[in-house]
């Protein structure tokens, strides 16, 4: 039997990283001329989804008109063998991903609106997405794809379907629960997050969902790290340094914060003295946000941070890959500033046993905000010592030790928190 083709060569040769097609045939309506049979058996895509491997770069799409009057047929047309018809219209049409392609032919010769868009198959996600990951990852090319007519439905919080209240035409679906609903995310939905699309045409009723519906696990994505502020160590010759940082929320139910540190050595970063700790509280800010400070004591030196959530029980791993976009920048652990001074003789005894000798002690330094002691030792011929004049608190800056007899003096210095000058 002769045929007029309707041909639709689709160019999949860029698209080679998924390994299916899908294609979906909104519409293939016709109607009859009157001149007979009309006759759409070798219609190969008709209405509906039809997967379609990638190694297929063209597709044929058949239509033709013809009559026969053969009386067994019951036909009513002209006498004679079979005819076609009308001079057919051959088309042929290059369609491309994510083109919304329609032909309206409404004259004798190909009484058809066909309409069809072709989409790289797509899966739901096979791990846990938070709020802030995309739904579907994006299409190969990096372009974010309009489909004219295509619509996402979402189960809401009844049980029934719904449009999705933004993005219409987005395919994938490569934006975030936070985009779509917002902060609120939760009140829109009960569980894990139900989709399917619809494709509609302004010429028909006619309506044709995706060819499954896609479950997204969902989970609260980590918080996300706010600031981090080092402590330095109490004293320069100290390792009992620590850190506070903050987040953008607090756990909830039975959320933990597993914390991993790591210590940058001469060959490279590796775990800390202390790597991990697991957090089940944090503290409430001003700010809204929610702290906590690192528990172990550090020495000074350069680290990063790397934090998961975690529900229930269980563990992560200090070397767990997926870390890779939850930890701090590079942060330095320094040392406090050092207690020195300098201390020189102001005069010796005048007089036998006056007692009236004078060490000047100057130039008194550490860290900021500190204040400072001093203690005098009497050295005895035998170079043991015994305390002469205990802590006292210096008068400022500088200070004068009075009342001093003939004899060797040692002297020590500390600040209000016992770091000792060396």
């Amino acid at each position: 039997m002769k045929r007029k083709l309707l041909l639709l060569l689709f160019l999949l040769l860029y698209f080679l990283g998924f390994s299916q097609s899908q294609l979906y045939v909104i519409s293939t309506d016709g109607t009859s001329s009157g001149y007979g049979d009309w006759n759409y058996d070798t219609l190969l895509y008709r209405q509906g989804i039809h997967e379609i491997n990638s190694s297929e770069t063209t597709i044929i799409i058949d239509f033709y008109d013809g009559y026969n009057d053969d009386p067994s047929y019951g036909c009513g047309g002209p006498c004679g063998q079979y005819q076609d018809h009308c001079q057919g219209v051959e088309i042929d049409i290059n369609i491309k991903y994510f083109q919304d392609f329609l032909i309206s032919k409404p004259d004798e010769c190909l009484p058809l609106d066909y309409r069809a868009v072709l989409l790289p198959k797509i899966t739901a996600p096979a791990d846990r997405r938070c709020e802030r990951q995309e739904l579907f990852p994006q299409h190969s090319d990096g372009i974010n794809h309009n489909v004219n007519g295509l619509v996402w439905e979402y189960v809401n919080n009844l049980g029934q379907w719904e449009e999705l209240p933004n993005f219409k035409n987005r395919y994938p679906l490569n934006v975030s629960l936070l985009d779509i609903f917002g902060s609120n995310w939760r009140n829109y939905f009960n569980g894990n997050l139900q989709l399917r699309f619809k494709f509609t045409a302004s010429f028909t009723s006619d309506v044709i969902y995706s060819i499954q519906n896609y479950t997204i696990t969902l989970t609260e994505c980590s918080p996300e790290l706010q600031s981090l502020v080092p402590h330095k160590t109490k004293c320069n010759y100290s390792e009992d340094g620590s850190f506070t940082f903050s987040v953008d929320r607090d756990l909830v139910d039975t959320e933990k914060l597993i914390a991993t540190l790591f210590y940058e050595y001469s060959t490279g970063y590796d775990l800390a003295t202390n790597p991990q700790e697991v957090i089940t509280s944090l503290t409430s800010n001003t700010d809204g946000t929610y702290g906590y400070t690192w528990q172990g004591d550090l020495p000074p030196g350069n680290y990063r941070l790397k934090y998961q959530t975690l529900k229930g029980s269980g563990t992560i791993s200090p070397n767990d890959s997926s870390w890779a976009s939850l930890e701090s920048e590079n942060f330095t652990l320094n040392p406090s500033d050092p207690v020195q001074f300098f201390a020189q003789k102001l005069n010796d005894e005048i007089c036998f046993e006056r007692g009236d000798g004078q060490i000047q002690l100057y130039d008194v330094d550490g860290e900021d905000g500190r204040t400072f002691l001093y203690r005098v030792f009497k050295v005895n011929t035998d170079n043991s010592m015994e305390i002469y004049k205990d802590w006292t608190n210096f008068s400022g800056n500088n200070t004068t030790i009075n009342g001093l007899g003939k004899n060797k003096y040692r002297i020590k210095v500390k600040d209000n928190l016992g770091c000792l000058a060396k």
